[in-house]
């Protein structure tokens, strides 16, 4: 421990290392866009992930050494939802095409976190998964009055704007093959998250080596 620390606690204690302590500035100053685009630095689905996010960015928060903690999680869901319904979201600034494909297997926060990443560098994307629509646990597993389905639907179409390709309803190992997929695109991440392995069409037991023969990125 030290005094003049480069980072916040609430930076440090994000896990995925937001910078806390900008956005939230911004926020104050009136500015939800350039709060939202410092938030999507590092994480792509705000309004949805700042509703359901366990926030122990909070719990370091130094402000309860004079009161309370601030409320950042629900801050990052504030200026994200202000930003969507502002007419003119925010849009990141896409790199060059860079003529490479990748395939993603999954559509959770996991699958399409890393496609945003991936559409911003210049790569071409296409997510595959299995259920009817996108969002994964998201969707799925967190009731509406929570997480309204359609702040999440927002967010995701968000995400199609950027010209990253959505294909429900294709189970890999079933629908498609996962050396289909190496055989089409230049890499393929398995993004499968909280489902059963048996989504990507193998037991369990074999899931280990059918990852470790995939070019991950």
């Amino acid at each position: 421990d030290h005094d003049g620390d480069c980072k916040g606690p609430c930076h440090l204690g994000c896990p995925a290392h937001t910078d806390v302590q900008a956005y939230v500035k911004q926020i104050a100053l009136g500015n939800d866009k350039e709060a939202v685009r410092i938030i999507k630095e590092k994480i792509p689905l705000p309004a949805s992930v700042g509703r359901v996010c366990p926030h122990p960015c909070e719990n370091d928060c130094r402000r309860q050494l004079v009161e309370q903690p601030l409320s950042i999680a629900y801050l990052k869901a504030f200026a994200a939802d202000n930003d969507l319904a502002s007419g003119d979201p925010f849009k990141p600034t896409l790199a060059a095409a860079t003529g490479k494909k990748v395939a993603i297997v999954g559509g959770g926060p996991a699958g399409l976190t890393a496609a945003y990443q991936l559409a911003v560098k210049g790569h071409a994307v296409t997510v595959f998964d299995m259920m009817p629509e996108m969002g994964g646990m998201l969707r799925y597993g967190i009731p509406e009055y929570r997480l309204p389905k359609a702040v999440l639907a927002a967010e995701v179409a968000a995400i199609a704007e950027m010209g990253v390709e959505l294909k429900n309803n294709v189970k890999v190992g079933t629908d498609i093959t996962l050396d289909t997929l190496r055989a089409e695109f230049d890499a393929v991440l398995v993004a499968v998250g909280a489902w059963k392995s048996t989504s990507i069409g193998c037991e369990g037991d074999k899931l280990e080596g059918v990852l470790g023969g995939i070019d991950m990125l």
